[in-house]
């Protein structure tokens, strides 16, 4: 079946650029979350210039020392943790929470993962503090542990644990640790400026806990905070031998004897974290590193950090009908189609004690920069922000002329969020204007289909009526309504009322026309056929004879065509005025057959009528006539003495009648017109008979009183015509 392509086709093809308003409001959504996110990194950017200027020119929040120190090495340098939980002291680290994992092994290249087929002495070690102590712990890893002898006063002579660090005072002070039992121990210090353990004193303040273990032993400890610099060492000797008492292994973080070699301590500044508290309105993430990278403090969490819009803002929705709506039918599918924030993401670097990327290192330059970065599992995008902590050097006088350049970069300040609320923000736009522009597609579609169809409907009735006005024949047949709307149809409309007015008035007018002249030309023709007759009377010679014969066989011609026009209009009117009644058909075409022998003696007929009753309810004196037409034509159209078939049967609910001739064929497309008046399709040889062609034209007129069919077409066998008529019977 071939595809229509109506209007209802092309209005949809058209509607469907309104699918292109969906692209459009993407491409805008696109680019405002482009300009949400160059907001956010300069939000992000004025975050970290706010807190970097209260630290700006601010020495005793750093360590001037330690700072400008030319490089840090893990495990020399240490980096003291804050520990979550209380901490109790029983040589267990479970209680430390995530820090047990944020160990330092010495030596460092030792594996660990086998410690219990190694006969090399090494250890774990783990700093933290909380409630102004420092907290140690030790995993030693020793197969051959040896203690100190009860009552021994040498403390060297066992397995022993040695602390060095620098004093607030800035001097070097060194402890030892030394046990003859598992359990509690005090730590002794060393005489100042003595490297020998005598006339060793207790340091009540520095305790802890000695335990043995499988693989060798625990040792965890702590000590207050005030003691401390900002240098510190840890040195472990073991003794193999306990009878010589001979120190074998010597591990240690860094040089312990000399004050410039140990390695310096970071402890996290509570100034700086209580700063960054303060700032945690930002719902940002906050890092404080010092220039070799190493994180002073932190505050807040990259999980709640979702942007510079409050989530409370950002989860707003209404209650409406239409909203309800969306929200049962469109949200799950923006749930599958629209990124959604994931705070389910792995954080990275969320314990990192240093933090060594391009950022800081930019940073470090004296330059504040911004920087996005995905996730480890790439879940989140995260905006990172970086400014430089600008401090006066010592011995430089400070004016109000100083720049930057006059000044060294002590740290920097680092604020992260991720894109979570940008994400929000966006996804609500999208789904908000999605909602608006496929309510408006629809509404619009909606309204677009039903104008069309309207038009259609109005264009189709345009149509009906113009293809009823006309009847087969191509008569005018009723009325044409015209329509009262002013737009273009309707002027249309009443342009073909107009028109199939004017052209009733001109078929009335040729319809009467063959009345009129039949009527008009009698008087003249029988003028003509009187005057001849009596010119005929007058004595003349041969020649002149001739052309009276032949005006009056012109006389006779005429009058015969007046006769056959006046025949057809009576027929047209008597049909008006018809009584039918009810006749056997059977009957009825036996006795014209049996007349139409007599009339053409010279015809030949072969029968096939049905002795069944066919009733029809029809005019007798018209189907004659039509009988007559139809006959006659065939008799005229037969060559080589071939008999005229003619049959009868019952067919369903009706008779047919079939009546064929053996001659010449029809040309396809003229059977149709064989119907209309005044056409006649006839041999050269029968060209000077009068043949108007209203034969079958006044049988075809016959048919349609009775409700019946007439055709003509060629036979099966192509070596005639046949005319068929089929009549409606009726029950009795």
């Amino acid at each position: 079946m071939q595809f229509k392509w109506g209007l209802r086709s092309k209005l949809l093809t058209l509607s469907s650029l309104l699918l292109l308003l969906p692209w459009f409001a993407y491409q805008f959504i696109v680019q405002m979350e482009n300009f949400l996110r160059e907001g956010q990194q300069q939000t992000l950017l004025g975050t970290t210039s706010a807190i970097a200027m209260t630290l700006h020119e601010r020495p005793s929040l750093f360590n001037e020392d330690i700072s400008f120190l030319p490089d840090v090495k893990k495990g020399h340098d240490l980096y003291v943790y804050d520990l979550a939980d209380p901490i109790t002291l029983d040589a267990n680290n479970d209680d430390w929470g995530n820090i047990k994992n944020f160990k330092n092994t010495y030596p460092s290249h030792l594996n660990t993962d086998n410690h219990t087929n190694s006969d090399k002495v090494y250890f774990n070690q783990s700093i933290g503090k909380k409630s102004g102590y420092l907290y140690a712990y030790f995993e030693v890893f020793d197969s051959h542990p040896s203690r100190r002898k009860s009552g021994d006063q040498n403390m060297t002579h066992n397995d022993h644990l040695i602390l060095a660090m620098s004093a607030p005072t800035g001097e070097l002070e060194r402890y030892i640790i030394s046990v003859s039992n598992d359990g509690w121990f005090n730590a002794y210090r060393y005489p100042q400026h003595s490297i020998y353990a005598k006339n060793l004193t207790r340091e009540k303040s520095i305790q802890g806990i000695w335990k043995s273990t499988e693989y060798g032993y625990n040792i965890e400890l702590r000590m207050p905070l005030t003691l401390l610099g900002n240098k510190l060492g840890f040195q472990l000797n073991t003794v193999s031998d306990p009878d010589t008492g001979k120190i074998d292994q010597t591990i240690g973080t860094s040089n312990v004897l000399d004050i410039d070699k140990l390695g310096s301590v970071l402890i996290p500044s509570p100034e700086i974290k209580n700063i960054l508290l303060a700032m945690s309105h930002t719902r940002s993430r906050l890092w404080v590193v010092d220039r070799h990278q190493r994180v002073i403090a932190k505050a807040g969490d990259i999980h709640q950090a979702t942007g510079v819009w409050p989530e409370e803002l950002a989860t707003q929705t209404s209650a409406s009908f239409w909203s309800k709506i969306t929200a049962s039918l469109l949200t799950p599918i923006y749930d599958l189609l629209l990124d959604k924030a994931d705070n389910s993401f792995i954080d990275d670097i969320k314990n990192d004690t240093q933090l060594k990327n391009s950022l800081v290192e930019q940073a470090l330059l004296g330059k504040a920069v911004t920087q996005w970065r995905l996730s480890a599992d790439k879940k989140v995008s995260i905006l990172s922000a970086a400014h430089p902590i600008f401090m006066t050097p010592s011995g430089h006088v400070k004016s109000n002329t100083d720049n930057q350049e006059n000044k060294q970069i002590v740290g920097v300040v680092i604020a992260e969020e991720t894109n979570h609320g940008i994400l929000t923000l966006r996804n609500q736009a999208l789904q908000k204007m999605f909602n608006v522009l496929l309510a408006v597609i629809l509404m619009a579609g909606i309204l677009l289909f039903l104008f069309i169809s309207t038009v259609v409907s109005r264009i189709r009735k345009l149509r009906d009526q113009s293809e009823q006005i006309l009847d087969q024949h191509g008569r005018l047949n009723g009325e044409f309504h015209a329509s009262p709307q002013s737009d273009e149809i309707g002027d249309l409309s009443r342009s073909m009322a107009d028109m199939v007015k004017r052209l009733g008035q001109y078929h009335h007018y040729v319809e009467q026309l063959s009345a009129r002249l039949s009527h008009e030309l009698r008087t003249p023709v029988a003028v003509v056929r009187s005057s001849l007759e009596n010119l005929a009377l007058l004595p003349a010679d041969n020649e002149q004879q001739k052309y009276i014969q032949r005006s009056q066989q012109g006389i006779q011609r005429l009058n015969k065509i007046l006769t056959s026009m006046s025949e057809a209009s009576r027929i047209e009117q008597s049909l008006q005025q018809a009584e039918k009644e009810s006749i056997n058909l059977s009957t009825l075409i036996n006795s014209c057959l049996q007349g139409y022998e007599m009339i053409y003696p010279d015809a030949h007929f072969d029968k096939k009528i049905t002795d069944e009753q066919l009733m029809i309810n029809a005019d007798p004196d018209f189907l004659v006539q039509m009988l007559d037409k139809v006959i006659h034509n065939a008799i005229e159209f037969s060559v080589h003495d071939n008999a005229v078939k003619v049959s009868l049967i019952k067919q369903q609910q009706s008779a047919q009648l079939s009546i064929e001739n053996i001659g010449p064929l029809l040309v396809n497309e003229n059977s149709q017109d064989l119907f209309q008046s005044m056409v006649s399709i006839r041999p050269t040889s029968q060209q000077h008979d009068t043949h108007l062609g209203l034969g079958l034209y006044i049988a075809k007129m016959i048919c349609d009183h009775h409700q019946a069919t007439l055709s003509i077409s060629n036979n099966s066998h192509l070596t005639g015509v046949t005319v068929t008529i089929t009549l409606p019977l009726i029950n009795l």
